[in-house]
């Protein structure tokens, strides 16, 4: 029942929008048009015009005169000109360009795709636009058809990929950086260097197994902070774990894990 709900809602998907790019669409009585920071807008007719403007479009037939903000015909016709609309994001990414799975509760790396698994839950596709094949443990890449073992397009044949396992989106509180006694109290001549203070700045030192933080301040300079934590991340006035990124409100959010891209997987075939 869940397949047959899932192939209905991406037949009624596929008629009803008009894809810009694999990550954006418009509806299907809407025209694509690129706006002015590289993005897709949906211009809100069919067989639109699009102005150079990157902020208008016109009926088909037309030309965009940008200055006189109108729609002309000859020396006849002419018409106001409308206003683009952003395109739907087909694929939410965050600002890490992470894809985020469509329960809002996962990601996966750039480069692949979240796919449904037999439990519920998503997994990710190693490849970009993937199809995600109906036993929902394979996948191919975007142009295939999903067929028994194997990934077909015309004449060729690859063998189907399999998913891997997407990223819980986890967070944790962000650790504070240590004070001046604390940073400046593990200086010996005598330790091991595993075990020797590290330089931080012209004239600080932190201790062994911390970070060494730059952090940016008003003056438009650095100062230097230790952050208690090895190989650590470096936030604004925090820090985080290696495999966490830094997020708004004192946050860490652990990063999502790639597995193989498909330059990899090409080269085992």
């Amino acid at each position: 029942m869940r397949l047959v709900i899932l192939t209905l809602f991406f037949i009624f998907t596929i008629v009803n929008c008009r894809q810009c790019d694999f990550e954006t669409s418009c509806s299907d009585d809407e025209t694509c048009c690129k706006l002015g920071d590289n993005l897709w807008g949906c211009c809100p007719m069919n067989n639109a015009v699009c102005c150079d403007d990157h902020t208008h479009c016109c009926p088909s037939g037309t030309q965009c005169d940008t200055q006189g903000s109108r729609c002309i015909q000859g020396n006849v016709f002419h018409s106001p000109m409308q206003k683009k609309k952003p395109a739907t994001k087909n694929v939410l990414r965050n600002e890490f360009n992470e894809i985020i799975c469509p329960d809002n509760a996962s990601k996966c790396p750039d480069g692949s795709t979240c796919c449904l698994l037999e439990q519920g839950t998503y997994g990710c596709c190693p490849v970009p636009n993937a199809v995600c094949c109906p036993d929902m443990l394979h996948c191919c890449p975007n142009g295939f058809t999903c067929h028994g073992q194997f990934c077909s397009q015309n004449f060729a044949r690859i063998p189907h990929l399999k998913k891997f396992k997407s990223t819980s989106i986890h967070r944790k509180p962000a650790v504070n950086f240590m004070n001046s006694e604390e940073s400046d109290s593990s200086e010996s001549d005598d330790l091991p260097q595993s075990l020797s203070p590290l330089k931080c700045g012209l004239d600080k030192t932190c201790p062994a197994k911390t970070t060494c933080c730059a952090v940016s301040n008003s003056n438009g300079g650095f100062n230097h902070m230790c952050c208690p934590l090895s190989n650590a991340v470096c936030c604004s006035n925090t820090c985080c774990p290696n495999g966490y990124h830094c997020i708004e409100g004192g946050k860490c959010e652990k990063n999502a894990s790639p597995k193989y891209g498909w330059q990899s997987i090409q080269n085992d075939y």
